[in-house]
């Protein structure tokens, strides 16, 4: 048999764009011989879709949409969208098998997660049968996303332990011997992390999943950026017993055809997560994906000369091109003669648009108004966050007015320990690299440059001490860990839920974590202020770790 596997980047709500880009998908994959065809999770409505799906108009729209697709392809197909049901919550995530103008069979999810990114529990009933589809003498199963994480291996296993579970439904169908099931097919939308993206090498969840079920696999995963999530790719095709693997492309649109009768050897393991390079890949699609999602076009971003801005702004002309980028470097009394140097530096290597607005007049002003108020006090932090603060109320007024998305250029690291300042350098609409940690963003910069065969982000910028410059000779590390250390400590805590004593029990000094702890939670009202950006570690703030604010802290 062959079959057509269409990984498409959807819009959520783009009901018509996105049931044409499946329409053209599956004629291409028509002409090049597939039989029928599969898309992604919510392929028709987009995905992820949270509390969407409770306006009824929506999911109607999505409804109308599916049944106009199904009058119009040249081959049966396997696409996502919602539906109303009479359920508690009212409404399920649906697979429709699409076949000579109509909807021939729907499948709903199972297995609804409700942990980390992942909300389904809330937004939709878990299906109530399982489904298997007689197509020219073959049989069919259908599942959705989460109905195959059950495999033993994987960590969420444990969740669905008293649920009714697909895979061990579709796994009983040939364990009499007798052939009631020929292939498995998952619509998937599975949310991407550098320690997520392990599902296609031998042995990982992909193989199991075709061993457990005695059938090989057809995988279509979404592939784009939605706000704070990205969907990776990489579909597969996958036969255990036939020791077979064959992958679509990462981070980027692909389609292909698969013989279920003539495909040959394994490459999942190369296409599983290959590190720097797939991070960047990753960071890449969710900027450009956000920008181009939301209607924009141009994108500001505030040259400080420092790193963090400086991969912020090589990222953005990657995915935006180098017309549609503007930097603004705003030096204050006490900014090095190098800061405004290597803003300049990178804005030439990159080829953008680039301005100097001195900020010392704004700052002084400032102070100026404030001074009687201030008398008798002494200098504090408080005229540092001025020099913040007026940047950001420059950055906002250029935003305003030329229509370009101011985006924050925090790392993760400096935003666990509110290293930042609120109302100056958070403002913006987008922040690509809030959820990367501070050697990540060294290594970032240097596979940047490496890649490009030329200085893209100055020398100068990796190799300086990193410095905020709100006071004379300041230095990260005058507050803050090495960055190594540093990292290292927010990795157990973070993305790993371990406390102070657990941490300190490893062998690291217990006055140094004690202190990054203390700082963390400190920080938590911040962080709830911080703009949206994308999900690329274990534990992102914005999409997994939920943690109050008005608690007693130190338990933690």
């Amino acid at each position: 048999m062959k079959i057509g596997i269409g990984q498409i980047n959807t819009r959520i709500g783009d009901f018509g764009n996105n049931i044409e880009k499946i329409r053209r998908t599956c004629e291409k994959l028509a002409r090049e011989g597939a039989e029928f065809a599969v898309f992604p999770e919510c392929s028709v409505s987009g995905n992820p879709l949270k509390d969407l799906v409770f306006y009824d108009k929506f999911v109607e729209a999505a409804q109308d949409a599916l049944h106009s697709l199904a009058a119009s392809l040249p081959i049966p197909a396997v696409v996502g969208c919602p539906r109303r049901c009479a359920g508690a919550v009212g409404y399920r995530n649906s697979a429709y098998w699409i076949e000579s103008g109509g909807i021939r069979e729907v499948y709903d999810k199972h297995l609804l997660p409700n942990y980390g990114a992942l909300n389904d529990a809330r937004n939709f009933d878990s299906g109530e049968d399982f489904c298997v589809v007689e197509f020219k003498g073959k049989k069919i199963g259908l599942t959705i996303c989460e109905d195959i994480w059950t495999i033993p291996c994987i960590s969420t296993a444990a969740r669905y332990a008293r649920m009714a579970k697909p895979m061990e439904y579709y796994a009983s169908l040939n364990a009499r011997g007798e052939r009631r099931l020929d292939l498995l097919v998952n619509i998937s939308a599975s949310v991407f992390s550098t320690s997520n993206d392990s599902v296609r090498k031998r042995g990982g969840l992909l193989d199991e999943v075709s061993a457990k079920a005695g059938v090989p696999l057809v995988w279509c995963n979404l592939v784009g950026g939605s706000d704070d999530i990205i969907f990776a790719g990489g579909s597969a095709y996958v036969d255990s017993i036939k020791c077979v693997c064959k992958c679509l492309k990462k981070f980027e649109e692909d389609s292909l055809v698969v013989d279920t009768d003539a495909e040959k050897g394994y490459d999942g393991d190369a296409y599983d997560y290959q590190g720097i390079g797939d991070l960047r890949k990753a960071l890449v699609l969710a900027l450009r994906d956000f920008i181009q999602k939301c209607g924009l076009k141009r994108v500001l971003i505030g040259l400080s000369g420092g790193i963090d801005s400086a991969l912020v702004a090589a990222l953005a002309v990657e995915a935006l091109g180098a017309e549609n980028v503007i930097g603004v470097s705003m030096p204050s009394k006490i900014s090095s003669a190098h800061s405004v140097a290597d803003a300049k530096a990178l804005a030439e290597n990159l080829g953008i648009e680039f301005h100097i607005v001195p900020i010392a007049d704004t700052v002084e002003t400032v102070e100026e108004t404030l001074s009687p108020l201030f008398s008798g006090k002494e200098r504090d932090v408080t005229e540092e966050n001025i020099q913040s603060r007026a940047r950001g109320l420059i950055l906002m007024a250029i935003s305003n007015k030329f229509g370009a998305l101011v985006l924050t250029t925090g790392n993760k690291s400096e935003c666990s320990v509110g290293y930042c300042t609120l109302y100056g350098d958070t403002c913006g609409g987008f922040a690509p690299i809030c959820d990367v940690y501070k050697t990540d963003v060294y290594k970032l910069c240097n596979y940047i440059n490496t890649s490009a065969g030329r200085e893209i982000i100055p020398q100068n910028t990796i190799d300086k001490p990193p410095s905020a410059e709100l006071r004379p000779g300041q230095k990260d590390e005058d507050s803050l860990p090495p960055y190594d250390l540093f990292d290292a400590i927010l990795r157990l805590h973070i993305d790993g839920f371990k406390s102070a004593s657990e941490i300190i029990g490893v062998g690291y000094d217990a006055e140094v974590v004690k202190d990054v702890l203390k700082k963390v939670a400190g920080a938590e009202y911040k962080r709830r202020q911080y703009p949206i950006g994308p999900k690329v570690s274990p534990v992102a703030y914005s999409a997994d770790r939920k943690i109050p604010v008005a608690i007693k802290r130190g338990i933690q």
